[in-house]
């Protein structure tokens, strides 16, 4: 009996998708298995079904003292470790904040963050400075009821590109706003909430005191009106303030964030 010719497997130029894995997809639309609300989902937003770069390959273009992994974060944290969890930046993108890395123009690390909120955070790290690190155990205004609404915020969790190399001192808020916007609109300033939890898990796992004389001039707004800063992280404890947009001080910089690419 002549041996049954084995099965071709062609594949796209680029691709690991097959020929016959494009006529299951179109048969898989006419009989329904796929229905118009799935397929319209994914032609209106194709980017979330992209898995982004594999940590194994981020490791191997950033280094591992640059990541941060969700593991690791979740051991810190004693909190259960993340399934499945992208990244959600394109391999070209890790590849330029790698690159300024090796310039020392810029300090990205790619870090792993529950998106705990300040209060949150707080109640987990305590505010006994013998027991470091800490929060600072008289700065509690931002615990009263009229600052809940940004306090207990929760971030989406996540890896989040941060630049640890603080920008725009001597600089009211509006202006640092006119410069992150000149870097492009991929750039942000990186929500308060995130940085200090980012800055919290560094320490655990590299032993930096990242913004032990500086202020990350943040995102939110006090019920008072000011911008909401966090930082001067010495032996004290992490100090959360607030600032009116017209002030001008070395100490109140900005750590850049990028925006997520899917």
């Amino acid at each position: 009996m002549p041996k049954e010719k084995e099965k071709q497997r062609v594949v796209l130029v680029g691709s690991d998708v097959t020929v016959g894995q494009i006529s299951d997809w179109w048969r898989m639309i006419g009989d329904g298995t796929i229905d118009h609300e799935t397929l319209a989902n994914i032609l209106q937003n194709p980017k979330k079904f992209n898995k982004g770069v594999a940590l194994v390959r981020v490791l191997k273009i950033f280094g591992v003292d640059k990541v941060i992994t969700a593991e690791q974060v979740a051991k810190i944290y004693d909190l259960m470790t993340p399934q499945s969890v992208r990244i959600r930046y394109s391999e070209a993108t890790l590849r330029r904040c790698a690159a300024e890395n090796k310039s020392g123009a810029s300090d990205w690390r790619l870090i792993y963050c529950h998106g705990l909120s300040l209060r949150e955070q707080r109640e987990k790290w305590g505010t006994d400075k013998e027991v470091q690190p800490c929060h600072h155990k008289d700065n509690t205004w931002w615990l009263k009821k009229e600052e809940d609404k940004w306090a207990n915020f929760k971030p989406e969790d996540g890896y989040y590109l941060l630049n640890f190399k603080p920008r725009f001192a001597n600089m009211k808020w509006q202006p640092q706003e006119d410069e992150i916007k000149k870097l492009g609109p991929q750039f942000e300033r990186c929500h308060e909430t995130i940085f200090s939890e980012a800055v919290f898990t560094n320490f655990k796992v590299n032993g930096e005191r990242i913004a032990e004389n500086w202020w990350h001039w943040g995102v939110s707004v006090s019920s008072i009106g000011g911008h909401v800063s966090v930082g001067s992280f010495d032996l004290d404890g992490w100090s959360v303030n607030s600032y009116y947009g017209n002030r001008c001080n070395p100490n109140l910089r900005v750590c850049l964030a990028l925006k997520f690419e899917f």
